[in-house]
Order: structure tokens, then sequence, then C-alpha cells
């Protein structure tokens, strides 16, 4: 059998004594990093998505001059359907 230093002993038997506070917390910090990990995952695939998204759906440009051309006023100010035949 291997002879153990005291300071040894110590560090071993205070593993012991708090197993379940230790990996308790290892666990914990395992699932926050993995959270992390999820969350920047997806807000770079959202991004990347989000770009190409916006390359190939540009915004319509908005054209408001054909709905003033379409409208005739009178000398009065009235509003006139013009039809054309």
């Amino acid at each position: 059998m291997r002879q153990m230093s005291q300071a040894k002993v110590d560090k071993q038997k205070e593993y012991k004594k708090n197993r379940k506070k230790i990996l308790a917390k290892e666990k914990r910090k395992s699932r926050v990093l993995k959270w992390i990990g999820y969350l920047c995952l997806v807000c770079i695939i959202g991004g990347v998505g989000f770009s190409f998204y916006q390359k190939f759906n540009p915004a319509p440009e908005e054209n408001t001059s054909a709905f003033y051309n379409l409208i005739a006023t009178d000398s009065y100010g009235i509003l006139q359907p013009s039809l054309s035949e």
C-alpha cells in the first residue's frame, strides 16, 4: 500500500465529506455553460438566417406617385374620377 502525505489524506477526506455539494456545483456549472452555448448558437443561426432573408427578399419600394396620378380634380378641388374609354 502506498503511503500518502497527511495533506493528501486530509484533502481526500474533505472531498468525500463535501462530495454532494461539489458534484451539484459542477452539474450546475455544466448546465449554465450548455445554456449559454445554446443561446449563442441560436443567435448566430438567427443572424445568418436573417441576413439571407434580407438578401433574397429585399423590401419593396413604395411607389406613391401612381396613386396621385390616378386622381383628377376639377378647378374647385373636387375629386372626379376620370375613366378612359
